[in-house]
C-alpha cells in the first residue's frame, strides 16, 4: 500500500469517526467489516459483541434473516443509495431505525465490493409521529363532528375546509364542498354589505376577532343572527396564511332573548300601574268621600243657618280633602324625579369630604342613633354627579334610620374602602330588623316599600338605583349576619379619560 493511500484510508477513517451517527461497512454477503467508533459505542450500549465477520441482521436485529426490503439488497441491484425504515420488536417496547445503504464510487465495469452503512435511531421521531398522526385524526374527529360550524379561509378569501356542521347551517348539505370551496367570501356581496367582510380582512391581516349575535345574511338571502370567531392561521415564518373561522347560530336565542326583554319590560309596566293605581286610588277615595260629607253638609245648611260645630266639620274634611291631594301630588312628583334628571355632570369628589358633609345634614344623636364611620382620608376620588349621589346617599342613610327605630343600641356603620384600584365600595350597616330574603329582590322596584304609608311610598331606592347605575356605579342589599341590612354601593374612580354618563 502506497504512503499516499495509507494517509487516504486514515483520513477517511479518521472523518467518519467524527460524523455522529452510526457507519458500518458491509460486504455483498451482508457480513460487517468495519464500523465507526460512534456505531461501536451503539453496539456496547445494546450489549451486541462479536459482530465482525456476522451478518448485519443477526448481529444488530437478531434476526436469522435478512430484514424484509433491505436496502442493502436493493443497493446491490440498483447500484444507488436505498433506505429503509426497520423494526425492531421485544417484550417491552418497538424500536425504529433508519437503515441507509450506500455504494461507493466505482469503475463502470467493476461491481461494488462492499457498501457504506448508517444506522440511526428514530424511535423517538416515529413515536412523535404517531402522536402527531392521532392528534391529527381526533382533532379531525372533533371538527367533524363538532355541533358548530368550522372552516378556514385562504389569503385570498376563498373557502379552503369546511366540516359537516357547515353544510347544515349553511342549508347547502351534501353539496356544501363543491358550492363553498373555493368560493370567495370577501368578494359576497351579502358578506360585504353586513360589514362581515371588513373583520375577515382584518383577521387575514393578523388581527383576531369575535363577533356576538352579529346580524348576518345567509347563503339564500335569509336574515340570521350568528356567533363569529376569527383566528388567523400562522406559518413556521410567522406570516398569516389563512383564517380559522367558527361559526353558530344564535338567531333561536336572539329572539328568545328579545321575547323575554319585551315580556319583562310589559311586567315592569304592569307592576308600575299597579303600584301607581294603589298609591293613587287610597288618597283620590278618601277624596271622594270626604267631598260627598262636604257637600252634604252644604246642602243641610243651605236649609237653615250653619252653626259653630257645623263649620269645625267642614274644616275636617276640607282639610283631609288637602292633605290626600297633596299625597297624589307627592306620588306624582316623586315618580316623575324617576325620569326628570336626564344628563348627569360628570366632576370628581373627595369621597371622604362628601359624605361628612351628608352625614353633616342628619341629626343622628336627636334620633338616638349611634354612627361610626370608617372612612379612610386618602381614597381617590370618584366620578359622580354631586347632586345625584347627595340623593342617593341621603336616601339610603335615611332608610336606615327608618330601620333602628325602636332597636336597642340602634346603630348604623359607614365603611368605605378601594377596591381594584377603580372602584370604591361603601357598606352601610344596621342592626335594625333587616330585610326577609324573599321580598329583598323586588326592593328597587317602583312603590314597593315596607314602611307605614306615611313615611314613604317606595320610590327612594328605585332612585338611588337608577342614579347609580347611569354614573357607572351599582348597588345592592345584603343580609347582615348579626341582624339587620348591609347595602352595598359601588362607585367609579375618577378617570379624567373617562368623562361623562349615559343620558336617556
Amino acid at each position: 500500500m502506497s504512503p499516499e493511500t495509507k494517509i487516504g484510508r486514515n483520513t477517511l477513517q479518521s472523518t467518519l469517526n467524527l460524523i455522529p451517527i452510526g457507519i458500518y461497512i458491509i460486504d455483498r454477503e451482508l457480513k460487517i467489516r468495519w464500523a465507526n467508533r460512534r456505531m461501536l459505542r451503539w453496539m456496547k450500549e445494546k450489549k451486541i459483541s462479536r459482530a465482525w465477520d456476522k451478518n448485519c441482521y443477526s448481529a444488530i436485529f437478531g434476526s436469522k434473516t435478512p430484514c424484509i426490503d433491505c436496502p442493502v439488497v436493493r443497493a446491490f441491484e440498483s447500484s444507488r443509495t436505498e433506505y429503509a425504515e426497520i423494526k425492531k420488536t421485544d417484550r417491552t417496547k418497538n424500536t425504529h431505525y433508519l437503515v441507509t445503504s450506500t455504494p461507493p464510487e466505482k469503475d463502470k465495469d467493476s461491481a461494488s465490493p462492499f457498501f457504506i452503512m448508517t444506522i440511526q435511531d428514530i424511535t423517538a421521531y416515529k413515536t412523535a409521529e404517531d402522536e402527531l398522526r392521532r392528534l391529527n385524526e381526533f382533532n379531525k374527529e372533533i371538527i367533524e363532528n363538532a355541533p358548530v360550524a368550522i372552516f378556514t379561509i385562504n389569503q385570498e378569501g376563498e373557502f379552503s375546509s369546511v366540516n359537516p356542521a357547515l353544510a347544515v347551517l349553511s342549508g347547502l348539505g351534501e353539496k356544501a364542498k363543491e358550492k363553498l370551496l373555493g368560493f370567495n367570501w370577501l368578494k359576497n356581496p351579502y358578506t360585504i354589505k353586513c360589514g362581515l367582510a371588513k373583520h375577515i380582512r382584518e383577521g387575514l391581516e393578523g388581527k383576531p376577532f369575535q363577533l356576538w349575535d352579529f346580524p348576518f345574511v345567509n347563503y339564500w338571502g335569509d336574515p340570521q343572527y350568528i356567533y363569529f370567531k376569527g383566528v388567523p392561521v400562522r406559518g413556521k415564518d410567522g406570516n398569516v396564511e389563512g383564517l380559522l373561522c367558527i361559526i353558530e347560530e344564535t338567531t333561536e336565542i336572539v329572539k328568545t332573548r328579545a321575547q323575554l326583554i319585551q315580556e319583562a319590560k310589559m311586567s315592569f309596566v304592569g307592576r308600575l300601574a299597579a303600584g301607581i293605581a294603589h298609591e293613587l286610588n287610597n288618597p283620590l277615595a278618601t277624596i271622594t268621600a270626604n267631598a260627598e260629607l262636604a257637600k252634604e253638609l252644604l246642602e243641610n245648611a243651605s236649609e237653615g243657618s250653619m252653626d259653630q260645630s257645623n263649620l269645625g266639620e267642614m274644616k275636617e274634611y276640607i282639610d283631609t280633602i288637602e292633605e290626600q291631594a297633596y299625597r297624589c301630588t307627592r306620588t306624582i312628583k316623586n315618580l316623575l324625579e324617576v325620569t326628570r334628571k336626564k344628563d348627569f355632570g360628570a366632576g370628581h369628589i373627595n369621597f371622604h369630604d362628601f359624605i361628612s358633609e351628608v352625614i353633616g345634614q342628619i341629626n343622628f344623636k336627636k334620633m338616638k342613633v349611634k354612627l361610626i364611620k370608617e372612612v379612610p382620608p386618602d381614597l381617590p376620588e370618584i366620578n359622580s354627579d354631586p347632586e345625584a349621589l347627595r340623593q342617593v346617599f341621603l336616601n339610603v342613610i335615611s332608610n336606615a334610620v327608618d330601620a333602628v327605630e325602636g332597636t336597642e343600641n340602634a346603630s348604623i356603620w359607614i365603611r368605605a374602602m378601594l377596591k381594584n384600584n377603580d372602584r370604591v365600595e361603601v357598606a352601610i350597616e344596621d342592626n335594625g330588623t333587616g330585610i326577609p330574603e324573599d321580598i329583598a329582590e323586588f326592593i328597587f322596584e317602583p312603590f314597593f316599600t315596607t314602611k307605614e304609608p306615611k313615611k314613604g311610598i317606595g320610590l327612594g331606592l328605585t332612585l338611588c338605583y337608577d342614579f347609580l347605575q347611569r354614573m357607572g356605579g351599582s348597588i345592592e342589599v345584603q343580609q347582615r349576619p348579626r341582624g339587620g341590612s348591609i347595602f352595598a354601593i359601588t362607585l367609579p374612580v375618577y378617570d379624567q379619560k373617562k368623562i361623562g354618563y349615559q343620558s336617556v
